[in-house]
């Protein structure tokens, strides 16, 4: 008698959260260059640069981080 293939389906992987509405950058320096024309436009407003831990990518936020605040 064969027996039954009961593994569960792949579920493939979807990045989830903040991360999806923003701009993704490849290297550090794009995103550094990114938020000095930001900056350039709008005196008022500051940028960080951070590296995503789910997917690698390179975003700008406008909450420093820990290695800002150092």
């Amino acid at each position: 008698m064969p027996r039954k293939n009961n593994t569960p389906k792949h579920i493939p992987f979807r990045i989830s959260g903040s991360e999806l509405t923003k701009t993704r950058y490849t290297t550090k320096r794009a995103a550094e260059a990114a938020a000095e024309h930001r900056m350039l436009l709008h005196m008022h407003l500051t940028l960080y640069v951070y590296k995503s831990q789910l997917d690698g990518g390179w975003y700008l936020t406008s909450k420093p981080t820990e290695e800002d605040t150092t």
